[in-house]
């Protein structure tokens, strides 16, 4: 399956919904090969072409475009490096089981436990209607955003495991987009708008740590 989704042949959709969620699977393909690329143990050699590492990066850090000019291209490039990731790995360790083990090793890279910790403040200050001091606010703001930035590709992983139409695939694919709506949304004006915003991200975010924590069971 994997080879499959970088394959030449493999063309992006014309549909701007399924092209969103095939280019978050594709996504999520390119971290577990990241994962199995770099090594996890300190102590193993690491892979001779940095370059290749730092272009996968890039690509994982873009946000997935709207129109279908843009999409095509980001499409191409993950596709290119994707079967070049595939080049690099031994022939015996390429198969979907062992990519499949290495993607479940990447999903332990997110900490849940401090993810959980901005979740809880967020939702907290809300739900007792407290006013923290607003670096505080602004702290948790940037680290539940950057939590949903983190986990969806993570999310991604679980989406493709679903079957494409059911409503555990519908709900999860809503999941991935109200998340970014939301962490892309400008808050309004004023402390209390402020407050608002965070704990709809951290509403959000919670909703994307279960799915991905399902995922890396």
């Amino acid at each position: 399956m994997t080879r499959l989704v970088f394959a030449e042949t493999a063309s992006v959709s014309e549909d701007p919904d399924e092209r969103h969620i095939q280019l978050l699977l594709m996504r999520g393909h390119l971290m577990r090969l990241l994962g199995a690329v770099v090594p996890v143990n300190a102590n193993e050699p690491p892979l001779e072409d940095e370059r290749l590492i730092v272009r996968v990066r890039a690509l994982l850090d873009e946000e997935i475009p709207g129109d279908d000019v843009r999409a095509a291209s980001l499409h191409r490039r993950m596709s290119e490096v994707g079967r070049e990731l595939l080049a690099v790995l031994p022939t015996v360790d390429a198969s979907d089981d062992m990519v499949n083990a290495w993607g479940r090793t990447v999903c332990a890279g997110f900490d849940s436990t401090r993810i959980r910790e901005a979740i809880r403040a967020a939702k907290s200050w809300e739900q007792a209607d407290l006013y923290p001091h607003p670096h505080t606010l602004a702290a948790v703001t940037r680290a539940l955003s950057a939590y949903v930035t983190t986990l969806v590709p993570y999310v991604s992983i679980h989406l493709e495991s679903l079957s494409v139409g059911s409503r555990g695939w519908s709900a999860c694919g809503e999941a991935i987009e109200r998340s970014q709506e939301a962490r892309d949304v400008a808050p309004g004006e004023g402390l209390k708008a402020a407050r608002e915003h965070a704990f709809r991200l951290a509403v959000h975010t919670e909703a994307l740590l279960r799915y991905a924590e399902r995922d890396g069971e």
